[in-house]
């Protein structure tokens, strides 16, 4: 810039040469500012999809930006989405491992008393914890799960499958909806409830299948 300045035999003062300075780096040819996170990834998908277009299509077509925008954030709010599944599930696959029981110190007529008075206010979630939790805690009562305590909701569904064939699918489903509310987050229906009350009634009414088992050994 100097030297332009004393060929051409100007002797501008120091604010005159302070401004022509600022004017020319203020030009866009010296811009060296970096695109933001938000800009690559705007770009880089907007890139990506004009790649896709065009293998479609066997041309190249510019993607309007607004466009790119809006296939950013769908994309965005679908990978937040599926974000919430892949946390939750190896949440719920380790904590399904843990007694059906937890450690409650109730008998099964007294976990049963409990069930009906939360189905009966509305309180599906712990109708079914208590009611599955009935039912493995009768199966200690009537030593035939003498482990009961120790086993998950799925364990005490096997070893009493083995004394009531007849109700191996219902317990199982119980189970299924045990862990699902207890470990998946899920919110219980009135009729999943409900269901689990009358297989917890029908069980306790029922002679096992052999009278002469007292314990039953369940596969971990």
């Amino acid at each position: 810039m100097t030297a332009v300045v004393l060929a051409a035999g100007l002797t501008p003062s120091n604010d005159e040469a302070r401004d022509w300075l600022e004017r020319e780096l203020a030009k866009p040819r010296y811009g060296t500012s970096e695109p933001g996170l938000l800009e690559r990834i705007g770009r880089a998908i907007e890139d990506w999809l004009d790649s896709v277009l065009s293998s479609i299509t066997g041309t190249s077509t510019p993607l309007p930006g607004f466009v790119a925008a809006i296939v950013a954030i769908a994309l965005l709010a679908l990978g937040l989405y599926l974000l919430r599944f892949v946390r939750r599930t190896p949440r719920a696959a380790k904590q399904s491992t843990a007694s059906v029981l937890g450690g409650h110190d109730l008998t099964a007529d007294e976990f049963r008393r409990r069930a009906q008075v939360a189905c009966t206010d509305g309180q599906f979630d712990v109708a079914v914890l208590d009611g599955m939790r009935a039912i493995a805690r009768r199966a200690l009562e009537r030593t035939l799960l003498p482990d009961a305590p120790s086993l998950t909701a799925h364990e005490v569904a096997i070893g009493l499958a083995g004394f009531f064939p007849a109700s191996a699918h219902r317990l199982s489903v119980a189970a299924a909806v045990f862990d699902e509310v207890a470990y998946g987050g899920r919110r219980a229906t009135s009729a999943q409830a409900q269901e689990i009350l009358d297989l917890d009634g029908e069980l306790s009414s029922t002679r096992p299948r052999s009278a002469t088992h007292e314990s039953v050994e369940v596969t971990r």
